[in-house]
């Protein structure tokens, strides 16, 4: 008689919710939001003599972001960050035996990749400070007849992407390592 055994997969994804799904039920635009932003840091970065692009707290603890555009970008990171938590648990569940956040947060937060003389420094911080990308962390049990079953970081990124990538604008599998 066969037993079954619970193999954990832990997965890490970035997604980015779709412009039309944060229209519909946001007041502000994340793009708009994204490009006030970009100003507010460029213009610091400036008043300061930064040589580089630094994470939104710490503008925010200069005093160097309106309070008001912080509290629109605050309210659509949350936003995205739920819907997008939603979404994984409504479409993958079933495959699931358990589906455990460990984190899902807003890129935006983050300190950016963009340099400042980068030729494309404008675009890119409009991208990066636009608060509808979510970086997920996840802890996903799976029940299986083999002890340690092969394959399954494989089965696990196709499973996700296949379920995934049409609910979201942009998707990525960033790892799939099993515990």
């Amino acid at each position: 008689m066969s037993s079954l055994h619970i193999s954990k997969l832990h997965i890490t994804l970035q997604v980015k919710v779709p412009h039309t799904l944060l229209e519909r039920h946001l007041p502000s635009s994340a793009e708009v939001v994204g490009e006030a932003l970009t100003e507010q840091v460029i213009a610091a970065i400036k008043k300061h003599r930064l040589s580089y692009f630094p994470a939104l707290d710490f503008l925010e603890k200069q005093g160097d972001i309106e309070q008001d555009l912080l509290d629109a970008a605050e309210t659509i990171s949350w936003f995205s960050c739920k819907l997008v938590r939603e979404e994984v648990n409504k479409k993958l569940r079933a495959y699931f035996s358990e589906l455990s956040f460990q984190s899902v947060k807003c890129i935006s937060y983050a300190m950016p990749s963009v340099r400042v003389n980068q030729l494309n420094a404008w675009q890119e911080l409009v991208e990066h400070y636009t608060p509808n990308k979510v970086k997920l962390d996840i802890i996903a049990s799976v029940l299986k007849k083999e002890a340690q079953p092969e394959g399954l970081e494989n089965w696990s990124k196709q499973l996700f992407r296949r379920n995934l990538e049409a609910s979201f604008e942009q998707f990525e599998v960033i790892q799939s390592v099993s515990l």
